[in-house]
């Protein structure tokens, strides 16, 4: 369940398309939020207050299910920070993060927005149902208990520990949330933010999406063409994908090779000229036993390869990765835990799971999801332990499968799609292959590493995207960054 990114693993390390700064060291608390607005009747316009400094907030009421419209109804939370020019605003510009189980709202007061696009439109985020302010899941069993020990595909012992954890998690979510599961996948939520466009009183909305948040963009599209003015893909989910397909893992695999590569060539680097091999010393000192922290459980492999996978998806985080090598190399465990407990904080990972298993088609036969995982272990050696507990995670998931099919475009305004050519969570042929599908869209590649690259300071990018979200002009062909 890597992070951040929709069919196999992660998620879009929750919040926002790429992660903060990180720190291995405590985190000062952030101030608490407003409290949520109550909300509004079903298919009434939007209500806001004002909330949480200069935004303001609504919550707008939802069916639990669209075929069910009278039925059981949900609150979805949003918050809207209003042009900064309104005698020229544009409209309203939705934004998703990712995950699944990212927060918009976060992302929105996070200020990820460029000021040029933040003058001209109403920039609202959504928390997707079962995320946040919107009914957030909190199963009674952690999603990180399957890590605790050693998810290591080929080891019958690791596999059959793996399975037992997995099974008492996806219990505890269908028990607490039997009504609800049947209701979190991508096609509920595409149909939730065509409800926040009628509350908003728009014709037409603009979209901007990250990782998980393209597959929302993905079969919004599909399901309300007429109503897309313009569209933004950053770091695109293939949804065309089984839920079980190595090439996350391998992305990852070639970014911590490219984070051991960039270690090599500096002196600075605390993992030393050879990385991989201070990550394999580590790996077989956990595994014969895991490394005490105080205060929490010990650094087990699992928990080993999620405080891996997390500084990851910015090269900006790879000295906090290095940091925490060499500190568990010399038997301190610590700065390691804390990045895999981190893992966690960003995103809902309870509704990462909801969503990917309801979206995906996953192997049922637990010896399926064993063979596959031993497979994805020769190719991405490092990352294989997430492949065993997505795959036995949703193979045993309480909810019938819904996979998504793939999007057509038909009657889609031209989007705007981008790809960062070492993006370790969502690979950038996934960015080819949907621009190619998405007739008269745009490709914009960044030749550059990390995990999406929109509102990250990257002037080429950001220009270009500006431009098309105010005046729907696209790159030129073969764009490149």
């Amino acid at each position: 369940m890597l992070l951040a990114a929709g069919a196999l693993l992660l998620a879009g390390c929750g919040g926002g398309s790429s992660l903060p700064a990180l720190q291995t060291g405590a985190a000062a608390p952030s101030p608490p939020p407003s409290p949520a607005p109550p909300p509004s009747p079903l298919g009434a316009p939007a209500s806001f207050v004002p909330c949480d400094g200069a935004f303001e907030c609504a919550t707008v009421t939802v069916p639990v299910d669209y075929a069910v419209p009278n039925g059981p109804t949900i609150g979805i939370g949003i918050v809207r920070q209003p042009a900064k020019d309104q005698s020229r605003k544009v409209g309203v510009l939705l934004v998703n993060p990712g995950g699944p189980g990212g927060s918009g709202i976060e992302t929105v007061e996070g200020g990820q927005v460029p000021a040029a696009v933040a003058d001209r439109f109403d920039v609202i985020g959504f928390d997707p149902r079962g995320v946040g302010r919107s009914s957030a899941l909190h199963c009674p069993v952690g999603p990180d208990s399957p890590y605790f020990g050693d998810p290591d595909p080929g080891n019958p012992v690791g596999e059959a520990s793996t399975e037992q954890a997995v099974e008492r998690y996806d219990q505890s979510c269908g028990d607490a949330y039997h009504q609800l599961l049947p209701h979190l996948g991508t096609r509920d939520v595409a149909r939730d933010m065509d409800a926040l466009r009628n509350a908003l009183g728009e014709q037409q909305i603009s979209y901007l999406g990250f990782s998980y948040g393209t597959s929302i963009g993905q079969i919004y599209g599909e399901q309300f063409p007429q109503r897309v003015r313009a569209m933004v893909l950053d770091g695109v989910v293939d949804v065309t994908l089984p839920g079980l397909d190595p090439s996350q893992a391998e992305s990852f695999e070639n970014s911590l090779r490219q984070f051991a590569a960039d270690c090599a060539s500096r002196s600075d680097c605390e993992a030393g000229p050879d990385a991989i091999a201070m990550l394999d010393r580590v790996r077989a000192r956990v595994q014969a036993a895991p490394l005490p922290v105080a205060g929490t459980t010990p650094l087990s492999p699992g928990l080993l390869e999620l405080g891996v996978v997390l500084p990851l998806y910015s090269k900006s985080n790879w000295p906090v990765l290095a940091k925490a090598l060499k500190a568990a190399d010399s038997g301190d465990g610590a700065p390691m835990r804390r990045l895999a407990a981190k893992y966690f904080e960003g995103s809902n990972s309870d509704t990462y799971n909801a969503v990917s298993c309801l979206d995906n088609s996953w192997p049922r036969n637990p010896q399926d999801v064993f063979a596959q995982a031993r497979a994805a272990e020769a190719r991405a050696p490092h990352f294989s332990g997430n492949v065993l507990v997505s795959g036995l995670t949703c193979a045993d998931w309480p909810v019938p499968q819904d996979p998504l099919t793939p999007p057509t475009g038909q009657g889609l305004a031209p989007s705007l799609v981008i790809g960062t050519t070492n993006d370790p969570a969502t690979p950038y042929q996934n960015s080819v292959n949907l621009a190619a599908r998405l007739r008269g869209s745009a490709l914009l590649t960044y030749r550059g590493d990390g995990h999406t690259v929109y509102g990250q300071g990257v002037a080429c990018v950001d220009d270009q995207v500006n431009r098309y979200l105010t005046d729907l002009t696209l790159p030129g062909p073969n764009a490149i960054c």
